[in-house]
């Protein structure tokens, strides 16, 4: 517990309290997983906010990167920042640009490249690696990205894109990390390897700088042991 956290009690009551607002289906695996000990369960549910927190802060500069990465090349090989609205997206692509543009204009503020960028989700950068671009964007273009091993592995980039946008979106909805899906350390190393594919020296801060291994490795708290019966007088 953090200097300054008040201390939770976790008896009989606060669990039962715990479980209805989480919800029984959502702590049925952490249940079934801790043999029906609910104290265990929710010790396991903190350990995967805990987790996902940790997933999520190396996420962020994987999607940076990236965006960052494809925006300034296209800017350069595309003739300037505005390279989205001289290149022919597919209609997906369109709308999510114009949805971008809209979302900068209500806040209010002024429509710039860096704006836009920023507005544009994982999953349009991620499409730009699909098959209706292999020919317009892969091969004169984005695959300068990525290091000669990878530059005829579009298919290679773009799953690995699908599968950390999977995790990215499983996250985000509170999904379950662990607990019968044991592939924490896998993802892990996926997305670092992932960042290391458009810059090594973003790999390295993001691996130098990360609590990951930390949360992967720590051990739950132990369950405190039942109170004896008070001796008659």
């Amino acid at each position: 517990m953090t200097e300054g956290q008040p201390e939770f009690r976790y008896d009989d009551k606060t669990l039962g309290t715990l479980e209805k607002y989480l919800s029984p289906e959502r702590l049925a695996a952490y249940i079934n997983f801790a043999r029906g000990d609910r104290w265990v369960a929710i010790r396991l549910y903190e350990r995967n906010t805990e987790i996902s927190e940790a997933l999520y802060g190396i996420i962020q500069p994987l999607e940076v990167t990236l965006r960052n990465a494809i925006h300034n090349t296209l800017s350069e090989q595309l003739g300037g920042p505005e390279w989205y609205d001289k290149f022919p997206l597919v209609g997906p692509e369109q709308d999510a640009l114009e949805e971008a543009k809209r979302k900068v204009l209500d806040r209010p503020a002024v429509l710039t490249p860096g704006r836009i960028i920023a507005e544009l989700t994982f999953s349009f950068w991620g499409r730009l690696f699909s098959d209706s671009y292999d020919k317009t964007l892969w091969v004169p273009h984005l695959r300068k990205i990525f290091p000669l091993k990878l530059q005829n592995r579009r298919s290679l980039v773009r799953g690995r894109l699908l599968q950390l946008k999977t995790l990215r979106n499983r996250i985000a909805h509170h999904e379950r990390l662990i607990c019968g899906r044991q592939k924490v350390q896998q993802d892990y190393d996926d997305i670092l390897e992932t960042i290391g594919w458009v810059s090594p020296t973003v790999k390295l801060w993001v691996e130098s700088t990360n609590c990951c291994q930390e949360r992967f490795t720590r051990p739950l708290p132990k369950k405190p042991k039942p109170a004896l019966p008070a001796l008659p007088a």
